[in-house]
């Protein structure tokens, strides 16, 4: 049974690895470690990015593309939307 279960984990991991990663998950990966240092420098920043977190994900200088920003904010705005509409 052992052996079955790592058979599958294997094979499971194999074929995630296979599949095309999404860009905005890989650039948000990317940037992961320099914005967490910039939340952590201020509790400003950490306010701000709790308030707006695009802006404050532009004002920490992350350097992503732009269609990714824009991705990211429209995913964020039907987001809030949807939540609105069920509030």
């Amino acid at each position: 049974m052992i052996e079955n279960t790592r058979r599958a984990l294997a094979a499971s991991k194999k074929k995630s690895k296979q599949q095309p990663r999404d860009p905005l998950i890989a650039e948000l990966e990317r940037v992961e470690g320099k914005l967490q240092k910039w939340l952590k420098a201020s509790e400003k920043n950490a306010l701000w990015f709790k308030k707006d977190p695009i802006a404050a994900m532009q004002a920490a200088g992350l350097d992503m593309e732009d269609e990714i920003m824009l991705e990211l904010e429209r995913i964020t705005a039907e987001i809030a939307r949807k939540l609105k509409r069920h509030c």
